[in-house]
């Protein structure tokens, strides 16, 4: 993406406020075309720069993938806690719409940015431990989720064994996905609907003993 390794030194104020509008360039691309369409020459036009401005503020792309993947783990860890945190949807309909964001982030290319900044970790510590970071705060979202709701559906399994289940089959999916396994072959969002049934029926189950239990008491027998 970017060709040379160019130190910053200009006044803080300015290079921050042009920094910000790069990665805001970025994420639009991203969100429009994809991963495919996050090249130098794309982000400068779209930021209104040149590319030069990109290699003076950030050097390499190795430098500009942890930023970039910082501004896009802000908002769609906003957007996710938004979705769980809301009273109005049931635990099915909050899966069935994480599978949706799951389809878009993988055609905006945001799933290609993770798996990238993954790669880095490998061989940079500081950009590991931020991943990892970032690993940690999903996973304790979704634990949040599960001791909020599985509990009443009947599943005791303890909510940090179910979080890591459900992000560790995530990363291996998207790994796959980005290797371009088709359907027929991982089966992931047949696995996926097969959850979002099989929640949608606990639910069901559970209104339904509560209108038993409820018609029991009010003719005063046990139900």
């Amino acid at each position: 993406m970017f060709e040379t390794d160019v130190h910053d030194n200009g006044p803080v104020a300015a290079r921050g406020a042009t920094r910000d509008l790069i990665l805001a360039a970025a994420l639009r691309i991203l969100a429009r075309d994809g991963y495919g369409g996050l090249t130098a020459r794309a982000i400068a036009a779209e930021a209104g720069t040149n590319v030069a401005s990109l290699n003076y503020h950030f050097g390499s792309k190795r430098k500009f993938l942890p930023e970039l993947y910082a501004a896009l783990e802000r908002d769609k860890y906003a957007r996710q806690s938004a979705m769980y945190e809301n009273p109005d949807t049931s635990l099915s309909a909050k899966w069935r719409q994480a599978v949706a964001y799951y389809r878009q982030d993988l055609a905006d290319g945001y799933v290609r940015v993770i798996h990238e900044q993954y790669a880095l970790g490998y061989t940079t510590p500081e950009i590991g431990a931020q991943v990892q970071a970032k690993l940690t705060a999903w996973q304790s979202l979704i634990e949040d989720a599960v001791r909020q709701y599985l509990p009443a559906l009947g599943v005791t399994v303890p909510p940090e064994i179910v979080a890591s289940a459900v992000v560790s089959f995530w990363l291996g999916m998207s790994l796959q996905h980005l290797a371009g396994a088709r359907e027929q072959e991982g089966h992931h969002f047949a696995i996926l609907d097969a959850i979002g049934d099989w929640l949608e029926a606990r639910e069901a189950e559970v209104v339904a003993r509560a209108g038993l239990e409820a018609s029991a008491e009010a003719d005063g027998t046990p139900a």
